[in-house]
């Protein structure tokens, strides 16, 4: 089968704040992450964004918007596990909804997921962008996401500047 009549697989992420303008992310392998991931079947996208983020780091977030929507075309080395070399065969990509929102608490769960973030979930905005632009020039797969995340990022960092 073609890979461009592949579907593509719903996802999102999201950037949300605390009072003090840092955003839930973590570093793992040099890469900056953020909560987010794949929406199920028939559920909705901001529902699925609420579940990512309280699984993920135990976040209870308020006031989301979207920030925006953007497709990603998965390149031929883009799979490295062996989850993702399952999904390269069934989609051709992923329909990234990216969120902004509040922390309004962080609750520790009672069972922990296999991808919950342990230890210290907060960094500063700017910190956040500057890692990720560390690694410019971004490799053709992942460049128009990483373009996408460092616009809405930067937007945010503005906003975020005047509140203070």
């Amino acid at each position: 089968m073609e890979r461009k009549n592949l579907p593509f697989r719903i996802n999102c992420e999201g950037y949300f704040l605390d009072s003090e303008g840092n955003i839930i992310a973590k570093e793992s392998n040099g890469i900056v992450l953020f909560p987010g991931g794949g929406v199920d079947k028939n559920e909705e996208i901001t529902k699925a964004m609420i579940r990512e983020t309280k699984e993920e780091t135990g976040a209870v977030v308020k006031n989301i918007r979207k920030l925006g929507t953007i497709k990603i075309f998965w390149g031929p080395n883009w799979a490295k596990t062996e989850k993702q070399k399952s999904r390269y065969t069934a989609f051709q990509g992923d329909e990234m909804h990216f969120f902004i929102g509040d922390i309004e608490s962080f609750e520790e769960p009672e069972i922990k997921e296999e991808d919950f973030w342990d230890g210290n979930k907060l960094m500063n905005i700017s910190e956040v962008i500057k890692k990720i632009e560390g690694k410019a020039p971004f490799d053709e797969d992942i460049r128009g996401y990483r373009e996408a995340q460092l616009k809405f990022l930067k937007e945010i960092e503005e906003i975020v500047k005047d509140e203070k």
